[in-house]
């Protein structure tokens, strides 16, 4: 069925694009003029019957022209390539989505887009634009996301006076198969085409970066001393340093021979659920790549890092987000950490110049959180999706018991945290959080963090 998407175009030509991927996606999945992006959630049936018959796993045939991601090339080409390799590979992409966060609301009157969202347009790569202005913030996303994840975030910068971009990685916004064969140095292509226009065109800039994100912003600033030099301060959450699980180096091998670790029904559609084991590899090998850099590196980049990590996060390995933040930091320095956890759990040697904060919960909904999990730190609690009343909820880790996955979906009992081993054993129902409870201390933070950094 995917064959008639080129058919269709050659007929009705470049603008009919649209109408015939809706038209092969009506064909594909004969319930989807009932379903959009939210009403999923409540349809678990049909999200059991995803997880086998896999409609969002893997992505359509069709493909533009890669982009060459020369520094010559504008950044406004850049997003119109994404957003059309978005449209020709993404089987949902042209869905009703009816979330509509404020950053969305920016967008829709900046590129004055009319009726309700679609999720092309919330997934997509997107800039946030002031007019005249010198100074930007770029914001990269972690494995598995899209810049979604950064529409909170986004709009709180371009609040503060910062034009904002965002950049989509290789193998992202489409389907989960575009992870199969991805390799770690496209998304540093990607991400150091980014970063180098991004300061081509501005005089001020932050770059901020979420697990993978934060892992390969390092890994440019280490290589490219020069970009170092024009950068204001980078901003890493929950920062890919290395794998929590000391079984990640497998991944490489048990490729060879399975191409899936985790089989979703793929119903969030801002973020991968399905997860290919090459994925796993790639980044285990960026990490590495990193690691080895910053321990043989005669002298780092000096550049103010903001930190915001979680003590229980069990994707990443805290302990080594923090030795990077040890490496990196110089007593003139003004680095800054947020640290969700326990402070006598921080190492002794931690630098006294090093200016860190351990916030406390002030609500009652904040103290019900069973730890900060690594899905948490970037999304506000207002998000309509991954917020605190948002419409998904992550259960991934019930894979095996669709009974148990289906309560953590659906029940009205369920604790909010980290998926620690010891949260799993006393809580029956628990849902991975996927929003930060202490949102508005951390946006002081920020605001801390780019006052000390910023030129006067």
């Amino acid at each position: 069925m995917q064959c008639l998407i080129p058919l269709l175009q050659q007929r009705l030509g470049k603008a009919s694009l649209v109408l015939s991927l809706l038209f092969t996606s009506t064909l594909a999945h004969a319930n989807i003029a009932q379903e959009d992006c939210v009403n999923i959630h409540s349809q678990q049936t049909l999200i059991e019957q995803y997880i086998e018959q896999a409609p969002y796993r893997q992505a359509l045939a069709s493909k533009p022209k890669p982009f060459s991601y020369s520094v010559d090339q504008s950044y406004q080409r850049y997003l119109d390539y994404a957003e059309k390799l978005i449209a020709q590979r993404n089987p949902r992409a042209m869905m009703a989505c009816p979330i509509s966060t404020q950053s969305y609301q920016l967008l829709a009157k900046q590129q004055q887009w009319i009726g309700k969202p679609k999720v092309i347009q919330l997934i997509a790569p997107f800039e946030l634009r002031h007019g005249e202005n010198n100074k930007a913030v770029l914001l990269i996303h972690g494995l598995t996301d899209s810049p979604y994840h950064f529409h909170d975030l986004a709009l709180q910068f371009y609040q503060q006076g910062f034009d904002v971009r965002t950049l989509l990685l290789p193998g992202h916004g489409t389907a989960p198969s575009d992870l199969v064969k991805v390799k770690y140095q496209q998304w540093q292509q990607a991400a150091d085409y980014a970063i180098q226009r991004t300061l081509k065109d501005y005089q001020e800039v932050y770059l901020g970066g979420f697990s993978t994100g934060g892992a390969l912003i390092l890994n440019h600033l280490i290589t490219e001393p020069n970009s170092a030099e024009q950068v204001q301060g980078v901003m890493l959450w929950s920062p890919a340093s290395e794998a929590s699980s000391g079984l990640a180096w497998m991944a490489k091998y048990v490729n060879w021979f399975s191409t899936w670790l985790d089989k979703e029904g793929d119903v969030d559609f801002a973020k991968y659920e399905s997860f290919p084991y090459n994925a796993g590899a790639q980044v285990n090998a960026l990490m590495k790549q990193v690691s080895k850099r910053i321990s043989k590196a005669d002298n780092l980049p000096e550049v103010p890092m903001l930190l915001v990590v979680s003590e229980h996060d069990q994707t990443i390995n805290t302990q080594a987000s923090l030795q990077i933040l040890s490496q990196w930091h110089r007593p003139n320095q003004a680095d800054h950490l947020v640290y969700y956890g326990d402070e006598s759990s921080l190492d002794a040697g931690l630098a006294k110049t090093i200016l860190v904060e351990v916030p406390q919960c002030t609500t009652a909904s904040c103290s019900a959180v069973k730890h900060v999990a690594h899905t948490a730190t970037i999304n506000a609690p207002s998000n309509p999706h991954y917020g605190e009343r948002g419409y998904y909820r992550n259960c991934s880790h019930y894979l095996s018991d669709l009974s148990l996955y289906q309560q953590c979906k659906q029940g009205s009992k369920v604790v909010k945290g980290e998926k620690t081993e010891a949260n799993l054993a006393q809580y029956p129902s628990l849902q991975r959080i996927t929003y930060n409870p202490y949102y508005q201390q951390m946006l002081a933070s920020i605001k801390t963090f780019i006052a000390n950094t910023a030129n006067n």
